[in-house]
């Protein structure tokens, strides 16, 4: 099983390997403030909402893939041991990565035993209007699992 999981894990880097590194950082308020940014980077305001039938909470590893029309990625990789993701609850994060076109798909990863389902993802990116992704499904553990409007843009 430890030789499955390692499987998954490589196979899940280097899927992302071509995404653009970012920081993540937890949210207590909802003000961003932009005008520290350096010149081509941006922050991205991500809100999750998991489902009350999701477990109480999750300590499973959960990554954020975003990206835009031309396949350009933003991957998020918030830490697990912050008590994130709990039933009925929201968390939203500040995502400062370099800019990407208009946000049209959105994936998680999950990696545990705990499980997790997200119920909605809002997007926000400073040039665009935000963006919602609907999920309500329980996220398989070690495979991409997203959805992807890119086909209307």
């Amino acid at each position: 099983m430890k030789s499955l999981t390692l499987i998954f894990t490589f196979s899940i880097i280097a899927t992302f390997s071509h995404a653009t590194p970012s920081l993540v950082t937890l949210l207590h308020t909802q003000q961003i403030n932009e005008t520290a940014l350096s010149s081509g980077s941006c922050i991205y305001k991500i809100i999750i909402t998991t489902s009350c039938s999701s477990p109480r909470l999750t300590t499973d590893a959960i990554d954020i893939l975003i990206g835009d029309a031309d396949g350009t990625q933003i991957f998020a990789s918030p830490d697990p041991n912050t008590g994130l993701f709990k039933q009925c609850g929201t968390d939203i994060f500040a995502v400062h990565a370099d800019c990407i076109g208009k946000i049209c798909n959105m994936h998680f990863v999950r990696v545990g035993t705990d499980g997790w389902i997200p119920e909605t993802a809002i997007v926000y990116h400073r040039d665009y209007p935000p963006i919602t992704f609907n999920f309500d499904s329980f996220l398989p553990s070690g495979v991409p699992f997203g959805v992807n409007y890119c086909e209307h843009y």
